[in-house]
């Protein structure tokens, strides 16, 4: 599945159904947090399902009294499915494949909603014509945002019956404006913005935001909407908040009850009706009963909790990346930033990961230079969608990057070893869209303060560099950088399929290559060495399979 199980204890909160009997099968459901835990925040990367606390106040859309509440679930709720979970056969009449919530889940017969279907795998909430507010655990790449489908309408109009679902309420996912599920600067954050493949107004109406970036209060009331365990919109407005972590403001806990599938679901105040959070983690779904399973119920002061992360961060993050171009969402925020001048926006599609139709800036570095380049992990730095870097040197390729600082964005570090120009190219991963900011930072480095040396060698049968070899020691430090390769590293050359290894002070392999990017058969790697790792290294020359070949090693340590 597209969401795999994170930590030790917790699960995502998406209503995958095979994926959540799987779990109970091969692992068992994810268990409560241990009461001594109180409300401490969950481990990052940490998701887990959710609960019922005290009375089960989940209503059907039509069966809410809150009128503003139904209009929310009617125009600006979205079920998160993947294309295979729905038939759009006729497209004036779409329907939803898979089993029945009492099916799925194996429910005993006293339980409610068992005759609902289960084709969601999270929730979201139109927060502009074309933009949804989601978890961030929800759409992680852009792989996943392509083969993500946003389904209005999927909701009970009156007992028995599901709204009409057609075409038009269906809309792709075409960029991922802006996402986080990690812990930035001391705060816990799982959010993402997702773009649309079209405006979805004027059919559907985005629910207004809350704008301020304070806490909201120990009590307060909470209405959440959304796809729990993957069924149609239910409405929950018996929830009320428990810690508003108020020293960070990056979630509040509250006891809204809900299931996995509701991850992404909007959660607002009823005092205002705007979102003020999406909801995120909480405790375990499901408890067996006998030979069949019964919602997890807990008193309205037990238990953990939901988590559910603050509004503000996920439409700060979004106008930042759009440079506060939504009316709607960014009017009243400070202006983003102007990008350092040591940068470049770009936007690009179909680069084949950075091999083509790539926005490029050439630039010149000094040797020893210590140069940083990203789309993320330099300040500054932005990125919208799945972006991918690579920097070039005279001889071809020297770096590249996909994903790094734990997204989608990219981040190269490389030590110049000869005075020149590079070329920074900035694509997309395989034929996708992206754009951002790319920057770059120079630390100057003593040109010749390093180490160089090379070495000859003749070749033969050396089943890939693993017997038979030519070696050469050489001492390193940590955090030097030792490239080495018969091409790219000035001096450097071979006849023959070369394939070079690089083994450490312990004797286990750390590094190797065959065919180094843009080299032909000739060979290039490049190691950084580890805090504590420093030592005597062993570069071990060969060639490919049981060819015989022949060069020069250049190898460089700065």
């Amino acid at each position: 599945m597209r969401h795999p199980r994170y930590g030790r204890t917790a699960r995502p909160l998406v209503g995958a159904v095979l994926w959540t009997l799987t779990l109970a099968a091969g692992c068992g459901p994810a268990e409560e947090l241990d009461a001594a835990q109180g409300t401490q925040a969950p481990e990052l990367g940490q998701k887990q399902s959710e609960v019922v606390y005290g009375t089960d106040n989940r209503q059907d859309v039509y069966a809410h009294p809150d009128a503003t509440l139904r209009l929310r679930a009617q125009q600006a709720t979205v079920a998160l499915m993947n294309p295979s979970d729905f038939n759009a056969t006729n497209p004036n009449n779409v329907t939803f494949n898979g089993s029945n919530l009492g099916t799925s889940y194996n429910l005993c017969t006293t339980e409610r909603f068992r005759d609902d279907p289960t084709a969601a795998f999270c929730s979201g909430t139109l927060i502009d014509d074309d933009l949804v507010l989601t978890a961030g655990h929800c759409v992680t790449s852009a792989t996943d945002c392509t083969n993500t489908r946003l389904v209005f309408n999927y909701y009970r109009p009156a007992a028995g019956t599901l709204q009409p679902v057609t075409t038009a309420d269906i809309f792709s996912c075409v960029s991922i404006v802006a996402r986080q599920q990690a812990t930035v600067n001391g705060q816990n954050l799982d959010f993402a913005v997702l773009r649309l493949d079209r405006s979805a107004a004027p059919r559907f109406t985005p629910a207004p935001v809350r704008t301020g970036n304070t806490a909201l209060a120990v009590g307060q009331n909470v209405a959440v909407i959304g796809s729990g365990s993957g069924i149609p919109f239910k409405i929950d407005s018996g929830g009320s908040v428990r810690d508003t972590r108020s020293g960070t403001l990056d979630y509040f806990i509250a006891t809204t009850d809900t299931f996995g599938g509701n991850s992404g679901s909007g959660v607002y105040e009823t005092n205002g009706y705007t979102v003020a959070g999406i909801l995120v983690r909480g405790e375990t779904d499901y408890v067996t009963s006998g030979s069949c399973r019964v919602v997890n119920v807990c008193t309205e002061t037990g238990c953990r909790g939901e988590d559910v992360t603050y509004v503000f961060p996920a439409i700060r993050a979004a106008c930042t990346a759009m440079n506060n171009s939504s009316a709607r969402l960014c009017t009243g925020l400070p202006p983003p930033p102007p990008p350092p001048a040591n940068s470049y926006a770009y936007t690009a599609t179909n680069t084949n990961s950075a091999q083509q139709n790539t926005v490029d800036k050439t630039l010149t570095f000094a040797a020893g230079d210590v140069v940083e380049v990203g789309t993320c992990g330099v300040d500054g730095a932005t990125v919208d969608g799945d972006s991918f870097l690579r920097l070039n040197g005279a001889a071809g390729e020297v770096a590249s990057n996909d994903d790094s600082c734990g997204g989608r964005g990219s981040y190269i570090k490389y030590t110049v070893p000869a005075a020149g120009s590079f070329t920074i190219r900035g694509g997309c991963y395989s034929s996708g869209s992206c754009g951002g900011t790319v920057v770059w930072k120079v630390t100057p480095g003593t040109p010749g303060g390093g180490t160089s040396g090379s070495f000859n060698f003749s070749a033969s049968n050396t089943n890939s560099a693993q017997q038979n070899t030519v070696n050469q020691s050489v001492t390193a430090a940590a955090g030097q950088v030792i490239r080495l390769g018969t091409c790219t590293v000035a001096g450097g050359s071979g006849t023959g399929d070369t394939y070079l290894r690089l083994y450490g002070p312990s004797g286990t392999q750390v590094a190797f290559n065959d065919d180094g990017s843009g080299c032909g058969t000739l060979s290039y790697l490049t190691y950084t060495v580890p805090a504590g790792a420093g030592g005597s290294y062993q570069i071990r020359a060969g060639c490919y399979s049981s060819n015989s070949c022949s060069g020069t090693v250049a190898y460089t340590l700065q």
